[in-house]
């Protein structure tokens, strides 16, 4: 073969340049009509897309991010963009983005392909990934897993970095045990993160907890179970392994930088989310009340905060005759506010909105900062352009109804008009069911009463409140299986407030939702005078006299108005598990009994539950009931011949006795005994730490210093308890 050299291959390329010129332009030429009117098209599809008549537009600060969806029962469930979406996978991701305002465009498909999709950028994220090398060589993690969460960053929550979260801990000393799984993970975390900090090993927590108190370290390495409140601990980053991912392709470094950031802010106020995604409870978990700085500078710039509230809707939000907010709203912000500490610095202005989706979209609108009640329900919260915090509380549903309930068929359903709660709720439980709107509660009960309609549904609150009367006491009620949630809602992209909310709603007590209701279920519906005589309208027919008639009504009146006071007031002051006096009761009675401690001897009596977490976590919840159930009976049966017994806590009760200290040995003795000789049918055996104090051994100026002391003596035997079981009480 005859080889051109370099000169003829110069001269040829001269002497043919204008028929080069020609090609080359006729090639662009070309490419340029095949792809400009692709790619015009595609342009204005992505502006019609965001800006369709009717919708309401995205924020310009959204990123579209693809999503592999799998289909899996309880991880991932509704294969079409039709469907309602729900499983663990989907409510995690859903969280995600209202910290980093994703949107998603859901890919579907088997697991092999939505894989292979992820490995060749057609999809960005997929959840559900392990971590084996495979995996690792051609895809990105995050430094967050979406299982069990079990080793954090901890900092106590009066250090500067308490605000900080994970940026804050740059060039900071972090110490952690020699040799151990938590090294290796800080270590691995330390260096695929880029975090910079300085490593300190130890060889023993002595000496590692001897340094952090003495703040010779910035931050430690722990177990979750092994920090309660108590410690005074927050957590900053999560720093575990666990055996699945949310895995992104190589080409998306961005997405998995977004997602770190904001797992560090979702690990910082709801170190469990995963946990309850699972199914898996922890209690006394150590949270994070310490504002971050987005979130004091969101506060800064809002000095006033809106918020709309459904009206007409105790115990959740109503107006009172003032024209004032009333309800657990109240109760919610106040107490979110104080134990957050920034109550002095924060002001609420409510707006009352008549119906539910007016509520919705004044959130939308941005005229309001955010809403309560929401229901909490991820996939509408979605199409609603909304994010929700975490629940604040869970109602159990009771369907009311006439008559036989074997015989019941529900054909006609009320609802309250502008509740789309109750509206959603019957859609779902029975889809075949015509529904009749009521613009009072009243008015759906009556209904139901004449037969207009077959039931209706209630929370339980209402029920309680409505169906106390006399007009609806023939009515009859039956448990839902399924609760409905109620949580506050924000605007599309306000992550700061969002943060701030749920700070303060995990900060709350597990309760604390529930028990504000018993102030006003009472206040939803007054019983009127003719309430009951059209309810005894025959009774008044046949009773001779109008004047005894009169009497008679009215003496009735006062009697059932007395009746159902007493019963709110029972609820109100004692606990529902135990039947003992509640917190409440014993905060109360703290003040109206410092005059005691002058008249005669006083004792007080601190006890708490060993183990009940044990028990929960290895035998379930209704052995820890059992325990609290038995601790109660066996509390009764010895203390109350003397004084009163509260139920404080979960697993804290509190006595207050009036006899002579002396005797104080043998009631101790016998109540022991008591503990001692206890069995249950889950639980063979319970302990419980005992305190005491008294008003002859020491002077007190107050019942509250004298609980105080109780409360100290208590926690001395507790501590007795674990050194002499051998139990590691930060493992228990």
């Amino acid at each position: 073969m005859k080889h051109l050299s370099i000169k003829s291959l110069r001269e040829w390329l001269q002497s043919h340049s204008s028929i080069l010129c020609f090609l080359v332009s006729f090639f662009c030429l070309a490419s340029a009509l095949i792809f400009i009117p692709d790619t015009m098209e595609q342009c204005q599809s992505a502006q019609s897309a965001t800006a369709a008549p009717g919708q309401i537009p995205k924020l310009n600060t959204s990123k579209l991010v693809r999503v592999g969806y799998v289909e899996s029962r309880n991880f991932m469930e509704g294969m079409n963009d039709y469907a309602i979406k729900s499983g663990l996978a989907y409510d995690y991701l859903q969280k995600v983005s209202y910290y980093t305002n994703w949107d998603y465009d859901y890919i579907y498909g088997e697991w092999d392909e939505i894989l292979q999709k992820l490995y060749n950028g057609e999809i960005d994220v997929m959840a559900g990934v392990s971590k084996t090398p495979e995996h690792m060589d051609k895809l990105l993690f995050p430094d967050y897993a979406m299982g069990i969460e079990n080793y954090y960053i901890y900092v106590y929550n009066n250090s500067p970095l308490a605000s900080k979260g994970i940026a804050g801990l740059t060039n900071r000393t972090v110490s952690v045990n020699r040799n151990t799984v938590m090294e290796d993970l800080l270590h691995q975390w330390n260096d695929m993160g880029n975090h910079q900090i300085n490593i300190v090993t130890y060889s023993s927590n002595e000496a590692r907890f001897r340094d952090f108190d003495a703040r010779r370290t910035d931050a430690t390495v722990d177990t979750d179970n092994n920090v309660v409140p108590e410690n005074h601990m927050v957590p900053i980053a999560r720093i575990g392994q666990t055996e699945y991912y949310l895995a992104f392709n190589r080409n998306r470094p961005d997405l998995v930088q977004e997602l770190n950031t904001a797992l560090g802010k979702m690990t910082s106020t709801d170190p469990y989310f995963t946990k309850k995604l699972s199914n898996t409870y922890f209690s006394g978990l150590a949270v994070s009340g310490q504002l971050q700085d987005d979130e004091i500078n969101w506060l800064n710039d809002h000095p006033i905060i809106t918020v709309a509230y459904l009206d007409d809707y105790l115990p959740f939000s109503a107006t009172d005759e003032k024209g004032n907010v009333q309800g657990i709203i109240n109760d919610l912000l106040n107490e979110m506010t104080r134990r957050l500490k920034i109550d002095d610095r924060v002001k609420f202005s409510f707006v009352p909105y008549p119906t539910y989706e007016s509520m919705i979209a004044s959130i939308q609108a941005g005229s309001v900062d955010m809403a309560f009640p929401a229901n909490y329900d991820v996939a509408r919260a979605e199409q609603s352009d909304v994010f929700l915090t975490t629940e604040v509380i869970s109602t159990p549903m009771h369907l009311v109804y006439m008559g036989d309930f074997s015989h019941l068929q529900l054909r006609r359903m009320a609802v309250k008009n502008g509740n789309s709660i109750g509206d959603i709720y019957i859609r779902a439980h029975f889809p075949d069911a015509e529904i009749l709107y009521y613009e009072r509660i009243e008015g759906m009960l009556d209904a139901v009463k004449n037969g207009d309609v077959d039931a209706c549904i209630l929370n339980q609150f209402r029920k309680d409140g409505y169906l106390v009367h006399p007009s609806f006491s023939m009515l009859k009620t039956a448990p839902m299986k399924d609760y409905s949630s109620r949580c506050f809602a924000v605007k599309r992209g306000n992550n700061q407030l969002l943060s701030i909310l749920n700070r303060g709603i995990t900060n709350l007590p597990s309760d604390f939702g529930f028990t504000s209701t018993y102030t006003y279920t009472s206040k939803m519906k007054t019983m009127t005078l003719k309430d009951y005589i059209l309810q005894h309208f025959i009774l008044f027919m046949i009773v001779i006299g109008v004047i005894t008639a009169v009497v008679s009504g009215l003496l009735a009146y006062i009697y059932l108005i007395h009746k159902n006071r007493e019963q709110m007031e029972y609820i109100a002051h004692h606990d529902g598990l135990t039947g003992l006096f509640n917190r409440r009761s014993f905060n109360e009675d703290l003040e109206k009994l410092n005059p005691e401690l002058g008249k005669g001897d006083v004792v007080m009596v601190a006890m708490d539950l060993n183990g009940l977490k044990r028990a929960n976590d290895e035998l379930g919840h209704e052995a820890g009931d059992e325990l609290i159930i038995g601790a109660a009976d066996c509390m009764k049966k010895i203390l109350n011949p003397y004084g009163n017994v509260y139920r404080v806590g979960g697993d804290e009760f509190m006595a207050i006795l009036y006899n002579n200290v002396h005797d104080w040995d043998d009631i101790l003795k016998r109540l022991k005994e008591a503990f001692g000789s206890w069995s249950g049918k889950r639980v063979k055996s319970m302990a419980v730490a005992i305190g005491a104090a008294n008003n002859y051994d020491s002077v007190y100026t107050n019942l509250n210093d004298m609980a105080n002391s109780a409360d100290q003596e208590m926690y001395k035997d507790k501590a007795e308890y674990y050194r002499r079981s051998g139990i590691d009480r930060r493992k228990r």
